[in-house]
């Protein structure tokens, strides 16, 4: 008897992960046919018009992610007209924001830009120093790859359940918010910064914003009288901080100890972003 409920339990085991292995392949393809039938509906786009595919508009600054603000403020400081389009905002590479233009569909901010400025000729970096630029370029990447854990951690970790009030989200989604917390809680743990306790990311990623505002100093951007490219990103990044995170430790600095930071943020609003009330959600 015992032999036959080992060999049972062993089959039991094996089927399972047979189905497993057919319901995880079924739902790859269906996510990919998904992806190619989104994608054919906009190779019928208008090739004269630039779509920028992104999430709905929040309702204390344009857009709740910092690559998305990254781009627009980017666009506009490229003088590139655009459509907006929030309908299909995740893009063939599970990302966002992408652009549609002239039939070609292009994924992640960076790459976006390194498209369009090899494409139509840009180049937002001229007369500036090396010096400015090498620094700017640092602290991109470090607002994009350390401080934005420190956002998830406020946003999605420990005030998932009052995310709609930054922005309208529908009812089905609001269902799966704490799934969808779940899940970037175990993509931090995975990346090993969510190994930490919450006290010691918010530790690292105020240290992140303390390094902007020492590299910026007194400067009006941090290409110094006149903004380069990567000032796009930098703002999208301290724009979360200062209107994107009510009641944080982030909004506090940008408001008080690091007031260079919000100074910083109000030029480049006051230059790209003169529309600013009219692209905030206020439903």
């Amino acid at each position: 008897m015992a032999c036959c409920s080992i060999e049972l339990s062993l089959t039991n085991l094996i089927l399972l992960g047979a189905l497993y292995f057919i319901v995880k392949k079924a739902i790859n393809f269906f996510q990919r046919w998904q992806i190619e039938k989104m994608l054919e509906k906009w190779d019928e786009a208008p090739k004269d018009k630039l779509i920028l595919h992104t999430v709905w508009r929040c309702k204390t600054l344009p857009s709740i992610s910092p690559y998305a603000m990254k781009l627009e403020t980017y666009l506009r400081m490229a003088n590139i007209p655009y459509e907006l389009d929030t309908k299909d905002s995740m893009g063939p590479k599970g990302k966002l924001p992408w652009i549609t233009y002239k039939g070609v569909h292009v994924a992640d901010s960076q790459l976006i830009i390194q498209f369009l400025n090899k494409k139509l000729g840009i180049s937002l970096n001229k007369n500036r120093a090396k010096e400015q630029l090498a620094t700017a370029r640092a602290c991109r990447i470090m607002l994009e790859d350390h401080f934005m854990w420190g956002i998830v951690q406020y946003r999605w970790i420990e005030n998932a359940t009052t995310i709609g009030t930054l922005m309208k989200i529908p009812s089905i989604f609001k269902l799966l918010i704490p799934f969808r917390s779940n899940q970037i809680k175990q993509k931090m743990v995975d990346q090993g910064i969510g190994k930490h306790t919450p006290t010691e990311i918010y530790q690292m990623t105020e240290a992140d914003l303390h390094t902007v505002s020492d590299a910026l100093g007194s400067k009006k951007f941090f290409g110094g009288e006149e903004p380069c490219e990567d000032d796009c990103a930098i703002f999208g990044g301290v724009a979360q901080a200062l209107w994107g995170m009510p009641g944080s430790s982030f909004e506090r600095l940008c408001s008080g100890e690091l007031k260079n930071l919000k100074e910083y943020c109000e030029r480049m609003k006051e230059r790209y972003w003169q529309d600013w009330e009219d692209c905030l959600d206020k439903s």
